[in-house]
């Protein structure tokens, strides 16, 4: 579900936050997956998001598939910081940060694109006029999902997804 909340009240909410994985990941740096089942320019992202569920395993094994593959929102976040926030350049880095605490975990997806306009984009998604004709179906996801809060910083170039135990 998407929430409206500050990353500082993210992290009280989940307590006692700490470092779990830091990372840049710059997809030309991540080599081919012969098994990538997703097109050439995202098979860093098939390589990448596998790397994500091993690290997030011990909390959310049983929400795997809501996470990870072709429909799996992190998935779509890391998706949505390539194509819309780095036009889909492949040497500019994005941010992954996953913080533990004592109730709870956030996943933190940064670009260094410009960012969105949230209240437009959820209007847009609202309305449904001419919303899912070439993209959109992650929004949908995500904010449609109970099991996580989503919630966006920095101007919509900071994706973060809270799960709490």
């Amino acid at each position: 579900m998407l929430t409206d909340i500050a990353l500082k009240e993210g992290f009280a909410r989940i307590q006692n936050a700490r470092i779990l994985f830091s990372e840049v990941l710059i997809p030309s740096a991540c080599g081919k997956n012969p098994n990538s089942t997703y097109r050439t320019e995202y098979d860093w992202l098939f390589t990448y998001e596998r790397i994500l569920a091993g690290v997030l395993e011990p909390w959310t094994a049983h929400l795997r598939y809501e996470l990870i593959g072709e429909k799996g929102i992190l998935c779509e976040a890391l998706s949505n910081a390539f194509c819309h926030g780095h036009k889909k350049d492949p040497l500019k880095p994005i941010q992954l940060s996953i913080y533990l605490g004592d109730r709870g975990l956030i996943v933190r997806i940064m670009d260094d694109g410009p960012g969105f306009d949230l209240t437009e984009v959820k209007e847009r998604f609202t309305r449904g006029k001419s919303y899912f004709h070439l993209a959109g179906n992650g929004f949908r996801l995500m904010i449609q999902n109970p099991h996580f809060q989503i919630f966006f910083t920095d101007g919509g170039s900071a994706f973060n997804l809270m799960y709490l135990f």
